[in-house]
């Protein structure tokens, strides 16, 4: 090719793609002329998808067009990830014997051995990559090399401007971001819930019959009561039920507490009153006194219990949930009543528009693994019927997708299923690396569930939250509530350990009947520094803990938040106080169960020798303590961008504390969310981390990866992550060791995703 040829082509190339308007037919001559130019054997433009992290291919001349379209690579895969990540050019004579190659078996390339790639770029906009491929053993030559380069140069701002010409999908999705989320990704129509009789429309009217009034009242909520019992009945014959049983029992609480059917009767006969206007009156001051108090979760539970006992008592009923194929529900507030009884096999997903992450709801559709995002700005009255898809991951949600974005995630569902059952079949197994090292992988619980699956799969439970309990009663538990509880998890897991963390409370996550209200929760009156504050609570709780324990003996205490010596002291002292009162009381002999602390706080770490003389075991709470580390509120979407697992202080702290546990020979884990992160648990255990603890639905997916990896090559890998000092470095070491072993595509939709930001647990 001389210099002359070369100009005349591209300048030709240039005018017939820019006169072209439709981009897919501009980008099918494009591949055409460039292969009939260089006499190559094959020519593809793949472009790059910012929404989905991936490259597609749009347009080939030589390989298989039933692939244009579908084919796609993530942005670090295959040669074309290597050249859009690198942004330079990729020139191999023997394409396949490259460590990057990736096959793809629906394209049909295998006849092409070398290969020729360069970016395309806009402004320094990653759009694309072009390709050329021959059959021969042989590099391209400098011309070729000159020749893409300079076209892709000069298609960049063409195909920049013709994507917006055709209304580039990313400008048109109407995206919607949550307050909180849970789950995975659901894709399925919309359908509005709106309770029958809302709280405001009731209106104010007497009766001549008062006694006639309390009778119906009381008869409706006898009925209610009945209906209650049948569905934490069949919900305890699910695999969930003790986790919707505890929901439930905010409402079973209502029903129960005497003082509010007391006071209903007492209004309709002092004022003569419908039943339904004096249930009005009644929940109206007492949600006033809870907005007073900040109690936002008791809020939503009187208002939704408020508005079902209305229903019953004007005989609404709910509306039929008579649908053939799943669909999303979309609503202001998710009623427990209507969880209870929804075919769980017909929800996709939940919407919710006014429920904060703090409300029982989001615990709730964790439980059930349901995709949801909660506090959506959404109008309920145009929605309906519309397909959404909710997006748990990135808590959002995305209305009237076009057919390619819900072909894109469909291919994340569909890539989702499989490897779940892919994982399924490995997740009883303990997990040894390919070396022989030993993982433990624990379990972060919060709710009674009596899924067996649960002791089958996991090591122990490494991080049980006391607090969801508290959270989902109405008053303080008593001692005798607390070992019924702490027993039957005991009971459970026996003799494996679970490791329950003291009440961890704060204005962030406040009891309804305890509401704390500060303008920085994060730094303010939360985890140790509370139960200190009230040791009648903190007593309370120690002894119904030891109680269990001299039952079962699998006990491990913990203790949250904690930044000074003296809290540790003090706790461990209340613990032997209890033993001895347990001693006396029972004539017997009280263990002690192994002591450990939370580490959250970057103050631990000037503290670890002092705190090492007093405690068995450390466990990293990673979220907390990342954000304090940053100075960064992983609530405030305005800097949640900075919040980084890979930061290299955060690499360098947990090895420093990795490194510091090692020399005192105390036993440290990590609890936080960090450890259900594929990439991030091959981080941890490069600096020395043998113990992970997670959340269920993250469980599979880990055991599956480390049971591949070598724990030798990821401490020497952990060494160069050391050296490391920004952290798109630090995680690109990562994802090329887990392409290398074969994982790519197990970590890829977990890195694109990352976590959700929203999360308040560990």
């Amino acid at each position: 090719m001389d210099g002359k040829f070369f100009l005349q082509a591209l300048s030709q190339i240039t005018q017939e793609v820019a006169s072209e308007h439709d981009l897919s037919k501009a980008m099918s001559l494009l591949v055409q002329h460039i292969r009939r130019t260089t006499e190559a054997d094959c020519c593809s433009l793949y472009l790059y998808d910012d929404f989905s992290k991936r490259y597609r291919l749009v347009a080939t001349d030589g390989l298989s067009q039933q692939a244009v379209g579908k084919a796609t690579l993530r942005y670090n895969e295959g040669l074309v990830g290597v050249v859009g990540s690198s942004r330079e050019l990729l020139n191999l004579a023997d394409a396949p014997s490259h460590p990057n190659f990736k096959y793809l078996p629906e394209v049909g390339e295998d006849e092409y051995l070398s290969f020729l790639g360069v970016p395309i770029l806009n402004q320094g906009t990653l759009l694309g990559v072009l390709v050329i491929q021959a059959k021969v053993k042989q590099m391209f030559g400098d011309q070729e090399e000159s020749f893409l380069v300079t076209l892709a140069a000069q298609i960049g701002s063409l195909i920049a401007r013709s994507k917006e010409e055709n209304s580039v999908e990313d400008d048109v999705l109407q995206r919607l971001k949550g307050a909180a989320s849970t789950g995975d990704i659901a894709i399925a129509p919309a359908l509005v819930w709106q309770p029958d009789v809302s709280l405001e429309d009731v209106k104010i009217q007497h009766s001549d019959d008062p006694e006639m009034q309390v009778e119906l009242f009381n008869q409706v909520l006898f009925q209610l009561q009945i209906e209650m019992d049948r569905a934490t009945l069949k919900m305890q014959e699910g695999d969930k039920g003790n986790a919707v049983f505890g929901y439930i029992s905010s409402y079973g609480s209502l029903l129960d507490d005497t003082s509010f059917q007391d006071e209903v009767a007492q209004t309709i006969e002092d004022g003569k009153y419908l039943a339904t206007s004096a249930v009005k009156l009644v929940i109206e001051k007492r949600l006033d006194q809870a907005k007073e108090q900040g109690q936002n979760a008791r809020v939503i539970d009187l208002k939704d219990f408020g508005q079902v006992l209305i229903s019953r008592l004007i005989h609404a009923c709910n509306q039929e949930f008579d649908v053939s194929e799943p669909v999303i529900l979309v609503m202001e507030n998710m009623p427990a009543s209507m969880v209870a009884e929804l075919p769980k096999d017909k929800i996709a997903g939940f919407v919710a528009t006014a429920q904060s992450s703090s409300a029982h709801s989001t615990v709730l559709a964790r439980d059930f693994g349901i995709p949801s995002v909660l506090g959506v700005n959404l109008n309920l009255n145009e929605i309906d019927g519309h397909t959404i898809i909710v997006d748990g991951h990135n808590c959002e949600v995305i209305l009237d997708p076009p057919e390619s974005v819900v072909d894109e995630f469909k291919q994340l569902v569909n890539q989702n299923r499989e490897q779940r059952d892919l994982f399924a079949r490995e997740c009883t197994q303990t997990v040894e690396c390919i070396d022989g090292r030993h993982i433990t992988i624990g379990l972060n619980a919060g709710l009674n569930q009596k899924d067996d699956d649960l002791v089958g799969e996991t090591d122990c439970i490494g991080l049980y939250r006391t607090e969801i309990a508290f959270m989902l009663c109405q008053a303080f538990p008593t001692e005798q509530q607390q070992f019924e509880w702490y027993s039957h998890l005991l009971s459970q897991f026996a003799p494996k350990p679970v490791c329950m963390r003291t009440l961890d409370i704060g204005s962030d996550k406040c009891l309804p009947y305890l509401p704390i209200k500060e303008a920085n929760p994060a730094l303010g009156w939360r985890g140790v520094r509370v139960t200190l504050d009230m040791p009648n609570i903190l007593y309370t709780q120690l002894r119904a803990m030891l109680r269990a324990h001299q039952k079962y003996g699998n006990l491990e205490l913990m203790l949250p938040m904690v930044s000074r010596l003296e809290e540790v002291i003090a706790v461990k002292k209340a613990m032997i106080e209890v033993a001895n009162e347990l001693r006396v009381k029972t004539g017997q002999e009280v263990t002690l169960p192994r002591f450990g602390v939370m580490v959250e706080v970057p103050a631990c770490a000037y503290l670890m020798d002092e705190l090492a003389a007093e405690v068995d075991f450390f466990s990293i709470g990673s979220n907390d303590l990342i954000q304090y580390l940053l100075a960064v509120d992983r609530a405030n979407q305005k800097v949640i961008r900075f919040y980084d697992n890979f930061h290299p202080a955060v690499v360098r702290c947990l090895n420093d504390f990795a490194r510091k546990a090692e020399t005192l020979g105390k036993r440290i884990n990590v609890c936080g969310e960090i450890a259900g992160d594929p990439l991030g648990a091959l981080m941890l255990l490069s600096l020395g981390y043998t113990s992970l603890s997670m959340n269920y639905s993250y469980i599979s997916r880990i055991k599956y990866i480390l049971r591949r990896v070598s724990f030798t090559q990821l401490r020497e890998l952990g060494e160069q992550a050391l050296k490391l000092t920004d952290s798109s470095s630090i995680r690109a070491l990562y994802d090329s060791y887990a392409t290398a072993q074969g994982l790519g595509k197990i970590v890829a939709h977990k890195q694109m995703e990352g976590l959700d930001p929203n999360a308040k647990h560990a």
